[in-house]
Parts: structure tokens; sequence; C-alpha cells
């Protein structure tokens, strides 16, 4: 984009009502070659308003930032929309927000297939509205701005528009004080798939809820699609009106739910090796973070970029980012793990590590695998559990303690020697302390 332009964006933006700047201004293409600035609107009606309504303000903004240069204002041609697609019919997306980025798990699995789903089909899918909700942080504006991304390789004449919903009240507000409501909303009724960020921020706002009502019945009458993120069900948003959470609740509503330990591990090596991060993380080093680092995903980017901080200024080889180097970086995220665990929550962890079954940590066999993974689970056991080596070896085929003594101080000695038994060790800690 122009230099000059994105100047002329900022003055702009607090010199015009917002709804115009928003709707009829961000939207126009800048090429600026030698001493002339064009200015170019996706299409024929943006046009006209734009000489009819905001030409002086343009103009007099250039002036302000380059008095030599010469302003066109017109349409862009017919082989630049076909070159570039949907991207002079959408607002702006963020570039990492695609499903090429998007790391798959239980928490989001089946939200994310009916995303791709729907996005394919934004003219017929029969989901329609599609709500993604859960708690802040999950990935729910990531999973939305993917289908805007997929809906644009799919459908290259579709007009795609993203919204939070604050920028939608903003404009609401702006329009009515200027008297240019219609545009606003013929603005957002001319989309072939409207995305609304945080929709539950509508609650409460009579006049938006109002428009907004009128919008979404027109855009769901013309069979278009919309897609929602909402931090609840629709129908516990209070001070939302019963019309819209009927219509709300009319369509699909997926929840995400926090994301599991290997899939949090899985988001911190993928974004520690992109471009922006670039820091060699292993996966044990990512288990151990995401072991302790529970709550949502972007509290596992905050600590990722933490980390990244302090292997840059400390100057530290990329190399060996070790789990002391990670306690010492993100010392005040980490927090203590779980220290008192069920005797029957240990043996399940454990036997699902090691693929063998609940009657072969009882059972008499001396299979080296089986061996390994019963002195395992009694070793957890005592450290977690407050039970006597008497009652944990009765857990186990009933044991004597010093059956369970000599497992422990086995084991322990294997962990300390050996980097496979350590990480088996670790692992299972880890499950447990995520339960």
């Amino acid at each position: 984009m122009s230099q000059t332009w994105q100047r002329c964006l900022k003055t702009l933006k607090n010199s015009v009502p917002l709804s115009q700047f928003s709707v009829w201004i961000q939207p126009l293409k800048a090429v600026e070659e030698g001493d002339k600035l064009s200015l170019l609107a996706p299409n024929s009606s943006s046009l006209n308003y734009v000489n009819k309504n905001l030409k002086k303000e343009i103009k007099l903004a250039v002036y302000q930032q380059n008095k030599k240069l010469k302003i066109f204002i017109g349409v862009v041609p017919a082989q630049v929309l076909k070159k570039e697609g949907l991207k002079r019919h959408t607002t702006p997306l963020f570039d990492d927000y695609t499903f090429n980025n998007l790391v798959l798990g239980n928490a989001n699995q089946m939200a994310a297939s009916a995303t791709r789903q729907i996005a394919e089909n934004i003219k017929g899918s029969p989901y329609n509205p599609f709500i993604i909700y859960g708690e802040s942080g999950l990935g729910k504006t990531h999973l939305m701005q993917s289908a805007g991304h997929l809906a644009i390789e799919a459908s290259p004449k579709a007009k795609v528009i993203y919204v939070p919903l604050m920028d939608f009240v903003r404009n609401i507000t702006s329009s009515l004080r200027h008297n240019t409501i219609e545009d606003v909303k013929a603005y957002y009724q001319s989309a072939d798939l409207l995305l609304v960020d945080d929709i539950h921020m509508i609650a409460g706002k009579e006049k938006s809820q109002e428009e907004f009502f009128h919008i979404f019945n027109f855009l769901f009458s013309t069979k278009k699609q919309i897609i929602f993120t909402c931090d609840q069900p629709p129908k516990n948003i209070n001070e939302l009106e019963e019309r819209l959470k009927t219509r709300f609740s009319q369509g699909l509503n997926l929840q995400l739910t926090p994301p599991e330990l290997e899939m949090r591990a899985a988001i911190l090596l993928k974004k520690a090796h992109s471009n922006k991060i670039n820091i060699n993380l292993n996966e044990d080093t990512a288990l151990f973070i995401a072991g302790h680092i529970t709550s949502n995903v972007r509290n596992l980017e905050g600590a990722l970029l933490k980390l990244k901080a302090y292997v840059d200024f400390s100057k530290i080889n990329n190399s060996l980012i070790s789990k002391e180097v990670v306690e010492n970086a993100l010392g005040d995220l980490i927090h203590p793990q779980v220290t008192v665990v069920d005797i029957n929550d240990i043996q399940k962890e454990t036997i699902k590590h090691y693929g063998i079954t609940i009657s072969d940590l009882s059972s008499k066999s001396r299979k080296q695998h089986i061996v390994a993974a019963r002195q395992m689970c009694m070793l957890i056991s005592k450290e977690l559990t407050s039970l006597s080596l008497a009652k944990i070896g009765k857990q186990f085929g009933n044991r004597d303690h010093s059956t369970v003594l000599h497992a422990c101080k086995k084991t322990r000695s294997k962990i300390e020697n050996d980097p496979q038994s350590n990480n088996n060790y670790e692992l299972i800690k880890l499950k447990l302390a995520n339960l």
C-alpha cells in the first residue's frame, strides 16, 4: 500500500464519521506512482458514494501529506479484480488465521470440520447461522477467519465481511449521529459471508440489536452465510433480545474447549517453528511447558514469546532450550503440579502410556515392558499418593511393602541414568497433573 495513503488513513479516521471510514474509505486500493495517487473502489456504487460524499475530505488529507500528488479516484480494473479474486471484496483477515496454521485436537475437531464444510459451501450450507462459542483464548477467531480465507478460495466472486462486534456498535452509533444508517446497513447486507466476532457484546445495546436484527433477517432470508463467535451459548446471554436469541439458536452452535496436553504441546511446536518465533523447541520441552500452562492457547502463545525473548536477550544457544532454561524463562508462569492423586488414575495413565492392561499390573508376568510399567506405576504412586507401601502393594496383586520399595529404588535409578525412563516418568506425571 502507498505510504502516503497509510498516513492519510490515520487522518481520515479522525476527520470523518467512523461508519463512512470503515465502510467506504478503508476498502479503497491505493497505488502511488511518481506524482500520481490512484484510489480504486471495489465497484461503481462505492465509487459513486466516495465521489459524492467523501472526495473533498480525501483530497484535503492527501494535500496535507503531499501537496504535489495528483489524485485519481476510480474503480479497480476488471483484469485486476480477476487476478486478485476476492481480495477487493473483503474486509481484512489475519494472514496467519488459516486452516493450514490450525492445530487440531479433541478440543476443536468437530468445530473445525463444521467450519471447513460451511466455508466451502457458503451458498448452500444448512448450518446458518453457525456460532462457535467458548472461553477466551481458545481459537474462536482463528477458526472463524479460517472460514473467511477458505471461502475466498472456494467462491472467488463472493463478498466476505469480518467485523468485531464493538466496531459494528461504533459504526451504528456514528451512522445514527451522521444520518448514514441506511448506508451502513446496506454495506453489511451486501455480504455473502458475514463474520462477527464476540457477538455476546451486543447484549444491552438496544439500538445495535435492533439494526443487527434487520441485517440478520435480510442475510438469512437471502441465504447468505453468517458465522459468529461468542463466549457462551447464545441462549445464556443476558440482556439479549428474545428474537435474536431465537434466531441465533436456530442454527448450529458448537463449543471449543480447552486443549488437552498433547494438543497444547503440538500448538507450541507449530508456533515455535514458525517464521515469527523460530526457536528450536523439542517435544519433551513442549510437553513440559504444556503441562504447566493449561488454560488456553493465548497463554501458550504468551509463554512462547516470553521464552523467545529470554533466549534472544540472554544469547543462549538456540539448540540448548532445556527444561532448566524454560524454568528460568517462565518461572512466574510455571505452577506446581498436583501432588496428591488417586492411585486408580495413576494406574490408568500408566497402562495407557505403556500399552498394557490393568490386569498386567497385578499379574506375575516377568515380561520386561510389563515389569517396567508396574515398577514405574509403583514409584509414581509412592510420590503422588499418601498411601503406605503396604497399601500400594495391595493394589498391585497383593505384593508386600519390600517389593514396592525395591521397585521404587530400581525405577528411581533408571530415571536418573536412562533418558527414556526419565521421559516416561515425566510424561505420565504431566498427564496426571492435567486430569
